[in-house]
């Protein structure tokens, strides 16, 4: 693959495994930073900068990037430009912390009851949705001698979290009444972008403006605007004036998988080795539940990977697996640490053969995607549900 590394300084760069093997394990995965690299680049050159605003490109990569690794991956946007990084929870900014990233990081979720100190002391940036939050901030802020920056929520039609954006008085006169609060940003979150029909997208937007105009109206700089996520990026030109939280597009999948103005390619290569090859004969069954009845004599192959790796069960029949450039269809139940092949018309498949199970060769392509349709959910469920005792191996760019 692009990529490959053999400088151990660069190995020790991205803090992950640079060999192309794992030892130890048959089961690994593989990924590109050079494609996330190229993702970034591709979906900055789509932001419209307009009346001398600057917008930028946030990664997400709360949930371990999305199962590509948080600290290897924010360390190469780090490199490739990014200069905000939202993550989910209080723990992923202070572990991004403690791996030296030093752009700003914003908490989307809320920072709960006890853990504020530590966002803190760490230099996280907080989102904040209710009077309350930002008067408990501010006692912190006098205790600790500190300053704390802020992102205001919105709420536009989203319904979890955020302040309603024809309700943000309140809000705003707490933060009007803070002495030691820095609104730097207000953001919103959209719901449908992905979906064909954008009128309920447009009434969001149509929302968020008039939210804007009460954090201007209110006297307050609303700082560093951003709305759109990966699918109001890619399908809605409206939002690119602004900056963008966006997370599936740079780890290689469009939310629509038919529609994209940028190419993206998928970062993570999913890998397998054949393991024991045994035949069984016509009317024989096979694994649990004997969902997989032979109709001939066949030559099945057993892989050491399950649905513990984040194989899921359901693909059992469902799916294929790629080796030596050839597909072969996964037989039978799926079970916590193996699957069965068909490899009865590839009789050169040998032992120890190299297997792809997300990921292309020769003709054969199966991506989370493809799974993901198979299981009626998306890539993102997918990429996130790859266990983490599947070692992740980093092809960095120079």
């Amino acid at each position: 693959m692009k990529g490959a590394v053999s400088k151990t300084m660069d190995c020790e760069r991205v803090g992950g495994n640079c060999g192309m093997k794992p030892e130890g394990r048959p089961t690994w995965a593989e990924v590109d930073l050079d494609a996330l690299a190229e993702n970034f680049k591709a979906l900055s050159s789509l932001l419209a900068p307009s009346g001398g605003g600057n917008p930028r490109i946030f990664p997400v990569v709360k949930a371990d990037a999305y199962g590509h690794g948080m600290i290897p991956v924010s360390r190469a946007l780090a490199s490739a430009g990014a200069t905000l990084f939202a993550v989910g929870t209080v723990d992923e900014g202070v572990a991004l912390r403690r791996a030296g990233i030093s752009q700003e990081i914003l908490v989307l979720g809320t920072a709960w009851p006890g853990l504020e100190r530590s966002a803190v002391q760490n230099h996280l940036t907080l989102s904040v949705d209710t009077p309350e939050s930002v008067r408990g901030l501010e006692s912190i802020a006098r205790e600790m001698s500190v300053s704390i920056p802020i992102h205001l929520k919105v709420d536009t039609g989203m319904a979890r979290l955020g302040a309603r954006w024809d309700a943000l008085d309140p809000l705003l006169t707490a933060v009007q009444r803070s002495g030691r609060i820095r609104l730097e940003g207000v953001f919103s979150h959209l719901s449908s972008a992905d979906e064909t029909d954008p009128s309920y997208t447009m009434e969001q937007k149509r929302r968020f403006e008039g939210a804007l105009s009460a954090v201007r109206d209110a006297g307050l700089n609303p700082g560093t605007i951003h709305f759109a996520n990966s699918a109001g990026i890619l399908y809605h030109e409206c939002f690119r004036q602004w900056s963008v939280r966006s997370g599936i597009a740079l780890y290689g999948y469009s939310p629509d998988s038919n529609r994209s103005p940028v190419k993206l390619r998928p970062l993570l290569t999913l890998k397998t080795t054949i393991g024991p090859i045994r035949s069984i004969a016509a009317g024989e069954s096979l694994g649990y539940g004997r969902r997989f009845t032979a109709s001939r004599k066949t030559r099945i192959g057993i892989l050491p990977v399950g649905y513990a790796d984040g194989f899921h069960r359901r693909l059992g029949g469902r799916t294929r697996i790629i080796v030596r450039g050839r597909c072969a269809e996964v037989i039978g139940a799926v079970s916590m640490d193996m699957i069965a092949v068909d490899l009865t018309d590839l009789l050169d498949v040998r032992e120890g053969d190299e297997v792809i199970l997300l990921g292309s060769s020769g003709q054969c392509r199966c991506t989370a995607q493809d799974w993901a349709a198979a299981l009626d959910t998306i890539p993102y469920e997918i990429l996130c549900g790859i266990a983490a005792r599947v070692p992740r191996i980093y092809l960095p760019h120079p």
